[in-house]
């Protein structure tokens, strides 16, 4: 970093080179400034001239162009003197003047001319390095005798390596100044002769020193093992800032609270007394407000090795794991706590070499093979998705022949499979002796819905229950692991307010308002002064401050972030406090970064959302008003029965959430405010009304309060199914509100009686009470299982190694473009379809030309990507072209088995120029392999296939429009017209069907496969490839409302929606009929189409995939014989693709 001539620009995340920089530069007048400060550019200019060392510390992504000059040694000559120019302005230059560019940033950045003229240094903390650290901190700990033993051997070793050099130099010295016949030189001689008596006893004392310092490093290496378990949770809680950009934390937190792991446990002489058992918490010893450790004597120093060895691999690693964890856990958010704990389970595991990288990767990928063969009997009730995982299963030796001996023994596999809880229920045959982790291998092939609650089980068996367990929130005892130069940040949540928590711990400790030492500041506009005043007051007077809501002034936080930074350093006040709050990022864009990274590592993170269940939920919209309200209404009983069926139907649509896009297809933030400002508008409403105005009330709560969040049309139409459902006159009559919960009897019912009835008479949470099918929780379950996975291999894995003993990674990611480029089809020649095509375009069915036309176009751009890129990255690997950030992205892709372009920050762009879709890497080009050979068939002669794989369009809209286009073409009507000037003359005359007044229909064909398909209908198109969500179709043996559509030819259809079969997530429907019609005046005309409002017909929406909201497609019209609203609150939709 000194020898070069280039800037050094340090990369130092846990600032370990700023430690280093300040303490060798600090006899050179060492001067640290940053960015944006006031004045900074003046003391570089004053300091450019001189032999200082300068320091810009924390660097963002963006340099100050101001520097280029500076960085790039753009210097001139005038005369004598060297000069720089800074702004405008030309400086005197010294050529010993050092320039640091220094950032915290673990992964920035940075533009070309940047990288090339500046030295980058990555002062990252390596795995091994950080466990020699923390040995050294573990020794001096826990056997300071050795601690202070070692120090002096160094010294003592330094003095004589000092002493050595001396003695060389008086000795060069002497002979350099003696007389040409030193042989005679007798004083010369005796010096010389002592000399080396001397040189000789220094070497000897260095030696025993040596052979001391290595019995020493003997023992010290005993507690290796502790140094390494605080590796691994270091580098675990540092891999977390790739889930969300909240979970960053820095060096030093974690080695405050590393130690506090050792202080909770006190040194003890008779060590057969001293461990818990496997999985037990160490009782923890009170420490001190500011979270200083506490004082501690000597260790004892007479413990045996065997004591050293069971106290580091029992007590002490228990203590620090479970320490460190807590403190992670307490800032995470709670979808993401079983993911921690899984990836903390399996590194420690894989550690201990009680599992493989093998099992792990296997786990976590879920790999499926291409082609599964012959299912056998197996076909009748196994999905063919699973046993394309459980076939990629048989490589590993514990599940050779697996398919095979299923296929044998079918009746037993099919009870284990339909158990409902699989996790526990006894395998078949010899495969009841499978390990706890082969099992949950298992499940993830055949049972994924089983898997989270299998991974707690695992997870409560190999470290112990309180990795499952987490204990409340303890505010009292966060508050003691701060001090004035640490922040706590609140993460905000809907219904959770931590401003209470901070007040009722202040009032404690005699800090609140009315004692001038407490200050709340809801952060916006015009803010930012009062804040930073309020902070330098507190900070020298003493006093807590509370910052709300800081990601609304994202532009002032690096503001607050160096003001924070000064008060540390200036010495605040030992009561200065500092608590900030903040929104986290949407959830679909985690990675988002609203708060500054730096401000993050100093902070403290508290992330205690409300529970989400519907209990919870009820009892928190209930607990929002009281009985006064109650007793203030002219119509206490209906406003009591209203009142509770609105905080049901608000713990409702909360709760919906949680099973994804098939609860609600898009998130919305629904809050108490919508609650109250709703009762208020209930109590009103009933106060003004002789009767309870059900319709009005349903429309200000849809419309208007809650439905001011929903944007999409379909979640728009279940919120206001709810409302119908749920806010009639039924609730005056003790209606269920939902299976087996009744709405209480209003006129019998206090307010009170209200809340115990919440407490006593909950059923247990299922599906069922939201509307939804109980294959709902499957869905959600098997989901939570696919994103945990997901996270921890976009993490680095749950492993410690490549894969066990395979190919590399390198030889694993060329294989993989060898093969994408192999299977990668040919380009559509465009001059010879447009020949083809030409004639065919002013045909009736020209629009489907015009589609084909358009789909193989699209094709052909996405294939341009996929060879463009895979060849860059090929040669990237090669080392033939530099690795852009493109190249880096698809290698990543390809690693993770995802689709390139899917995660909105990559630059490569394989999705973008695809269709919308949810499935991995290799299912997704294989199903771009079979788009291509439907088009190539259909390009042939650009004949219109009898039925068309919609699916496999890029555009589907276009084919149905397309169909439109043709049906009007051939459809005409009367258009009537006077004309005349003293006469009026009737006129008819013959158009085309407008397509404004046309939509299509879907009808359900009862062909018995594609290939019945075999003719052209009526007005329209078949299509086929489509699923139905959330229900099932009716079989060909259980329809009994046949009916033909169309005129010649006639086509039969038939059959309803159904309920869903157990553990039928998807069902795959029958040839659709698409048929084009003309609208009629009664249908109203939306955003999403034509809404027919017939009450057996379920207006079902249409989506690209299982994300639903914005890749809707059309309206389909599916008959039912149950009401349309069981449906709706089902979120029944049809879908083009499953997710395998």
């Amino acid at each position: 970093m000194l020898g070069v001539g280039r800037r050094p620009l340090i990369i130092d995340p846990q600032l370990q080179a700023i430690a280093w920089i300040r303490e060798k530069e600090a006899p050179f007048n060492l001067q640290i400034v940053r960015m944006g400060q006031k004045f900074w550019i003046e003391k570089l200019k004053s300091a450019i001239g001189t032999k200082t060392a300068f320091l810009i510390e924390n660097l963002g992504e963006k340099i100050d162009a101001i520097l280029a000059p500076v960085i790039q040694r753009s210097t001139s000559k005038r005369g004598n003197r060297v000069e720089i120019v800074i702004g405008d302005a030309s400086v005197p230059y010294c050529e010993e003047f050092r320039l640091y560019l220094h950032t915290k940033l673990g992964n920035p950045h940075y533009p070309p001319e940047i990288q090339a003229e500046c030295t980058m240094v990555n002062f990252t903390v390596t795995n091994l390095g950080l466990e020699d650290q923390l040995l050294n901190l573990v020794v001096s700990k826990e056997r300071s005798d050795l601690a202070i033993k070692r120090e002096k051997l160094i010294q003592q070793q330094n003095q004589g390596k000092i002493e050595l050099k001396k003695l060389e130099d008086i000795i060069l010295q002497y002979l350099a100044e003696a007389d040409d016949d030193i042989t005679s030189n007798q004083p010369l001689i005796a010096i010389l002769s002592d000399t080396k008596y001397k040189a000789q006893m220094t070497q000897t004392n260095m030696e025993a020193a040596k052979k001391t310092q290595d019995s020493v490093n003997v023992t010290s290496e005993k507690y290796r093992s502790i140094a390494a378990r605080g590796s691994l949770l270091f580098f675990l809680m540092n891999d977390l800032s790739k889930v969300h950009s909240y979970y960053i934390y820095s060096l030093a937190a974690f080695q405050k609270v590393f130690l506090q792991g050792i202080y909770n446990l006190p040194v003890v002489k008779d060590v057969d007394d001293a461990p818990p058992a496997d999985g037990e918490v160490p009782a923890e010893a009170p420490a001190p407000e500011g979270g200083a450790p506490p004082p501690s004597d000597d260790p004892s120093n007479d413990l045996t090795d065997e004591d050293i060895t069971n106290r580091c691999k029992v007590a002490l690693i228990i203590s620090i794991t479970t320490c460190v964890f807590d403190y992670i856990r307490r800032g995470l958010f709670e979808r993401d706590k079983l993911t921690v704990a899984t990836m903390l389970c399996l590194k420690i595991l894989v550690r201990d070499q009680v599992l493989t990288d093998v099992e792990i990767e296997t786990f976590l990928l879920g790999k499926a093979v291409a082609d599964v063969g012959n299912m056998g009997v197996l076909a009748e009730w196994l999905p063919v998705a699973c046993y394309a995982k459980l076939k990629a299963l048989e490589s590993m030796k514990v599940f050779h022949n697996l398919g095979d001996i299923m296929q044998n023994e079918p009746d037993e596999w099919r009870k284990w499979f339909a158990a409902e809880d699989a996790e526990i229920a006894k395998l078949p045959g010899d495969f009841s002796k499978l390990s706890s982790f082969s099992k949950i291998i298992l499940l993830r092939a055949l049972r994924p819905d089983r898997v989270t609650n299998a991974l707690r089980t695992f997870i409560l068996e190999s470290l112990g229950e309180q990795y499952v367990s987490q204990p409340p929130f303890d505010m009292v005892k966060t508050f003691e692991e701060t001090n004035p130069a640490i922040p706590i940040f609140f993460v905000l949540f809907p219904g959770v307010d931590p401003t209470p928590w901070v007040e009722n711990l202040g009032r404690t400790k005699g800090v609140s308002v009315e004692n001038d030492n407490f200050i709340n500041i809801s952060m916006g506009q015009g803010q930012e002064q009062h804040a930073g005043d309020c902070l330098k007051k507190l900070a020298i007077k003493g006093g807590w401050i509370i910052l709300q809501n800081v990601h609304l002034m994202q532009s002032w936080l690096p503001q607050l972030e160096r003001q924070l930074e000064e008060i540390v350093g200036e010495g605040p006040h030992e009561m200065f406090r500092c608590f900030i709050s903040a929104e986290p990022p949407p959830i679909l864009l985690p990675l988002e970064l609203n708060v500054p990274e730096s401000l993050m590592q100093s902070c403290i993170k508290v992330a205690n959302e409300a529970p989400s269940d519907i209990q919870s939920n009820l009892r928190r919209a209930w607990a929002t008003f009281g009985d006064d309200k109650v007793q203030a209404s002219t119509k206490p009983t209906e406003f009591k029965a209203c009142l509770f069926s609105l905080c049901w139907f608000h713990a409702i649509v909360l709760g919906r959430r949680r099973f994804g896009q098939q609860g609600w297809s898009r998130a919305y933030s629904f809050n108490t405010g919508d609650l109250t400002i709703c009762g208020n508008v209930l109590m009103s409403y009933l106060d003004n009304n002789d009767q309870v105005p059900w319709d009005d009330l349903r429309y200000i709560f849809g419309e208007i309060m809650y439905g001011g969040h929903i944007t999409d049309s379909w979640d728009r139409r279940t919120n206001n199914t709810y409302l119908t459902v749920l806010l009639n006159p039924g609730l005056l009559s003790g209606m269920e509100l939902g299976p087996g919960f009744k709405s209480p009897n209003p006129a019998e019912f206090s307010f009170q009686d209200y809340a115990q009835y919440i407490e006593k008479n909950m059923v247990a949470e299922n599906p069922m009470l939201f509307g939804l099918h109980p294959n709902a929780e499957i869905g959600y379950l098997t989901s939570t299982c696919e994103t945990l996975c997901y996270a921890i291999v976009s993490i680095g894995g749950g492993g410690g190694g490549s894969g066990g003993g395979g190919m590399d990674k390198t030889s694993m990611l060329k294989a993989s473009i060898d093969d994408f480029e192999a299977r990668t089809p040919e380009f559509f020649s465009m001059l010879d379809l447009q020949d083809i095509a030409a004639p065919r375009l002013t045909a009736d069915h020209g629009p489907f030309v015009v589609v084909a036309m358009q789909e193989c176009d699209r094709m052909n751009v996405l294939l341009d990507e996929l060879r463009k890129s895979l060849a860059d990255l090929k040669k990237g690997l090669n080392g033939q072209l530099n690795m852009s950030q493109s190249m880096e992205d698809l290698a990543t892709a390809i690693g993770l088995n995802e689709v390139p372009g899917r995660n909105p920050f990559s630059q490569c762009k394989w999705e973008r120029k695809a269709w919308p879709s949810k499935k991995t890497l290799s299912g997704w080009f294989v199903d771009m392999i079979k788009r291509h050979q439907q088009l190539q068939t259909w390009s042939v002669d650009f004949v219109t296939p009898f039925a068309l794989w919609l699916p496999g369009l890029f555009n589907p809209t276009a084919y149905t429009t397309a169909c439109l286009q043709v049906t009007s073409r051939r459809k005409m009507y009367v258009c009537v017209s006077l004309y005349g000037n003293s006469r009026l003359t009737l006129f008819a005359v013959f158009c085309r069907m407008p397509l404004n007044k046309m939509t299509v229909e879907t009808h359900m064909t009862t062909f018995a496969g594609v290939e019945a398909a075999n003719y052209y209908p009526d007005d329209g198109v078949f299509v086929y490839g489509l699923f139905i969500e959330g229900a099932r179709w009716s079989t060909l043996d259980e329809i009994t409302n046949r009916y033909k559509v169309g005129a010649s030819p006639t086509t039969e259809c038939g059959g309803v929606i159904m309920d869903s079969n157990p553990k039928e997530l998807l069902w795959m429907m029958p040839v659709v009929y698409v048929k084009a019609v003309e609208t009629k005046p009664l249908w109203e005309p939306t955003s999403v189409g034509y809404l027919r409002h017939d009450p057996l017909m379920y207006e079902c929406p249409v989506y690209l995939t299982r994300f639903r909201g914005p890749t809707y497609v059309l309206l389909a019209t599916l008959p039912t014989d149950c009401g349309r609203e069981k449906w709706v609150l089902r979120g029944v939709a049809v879908l083009f693709q499953d997710d395998n």
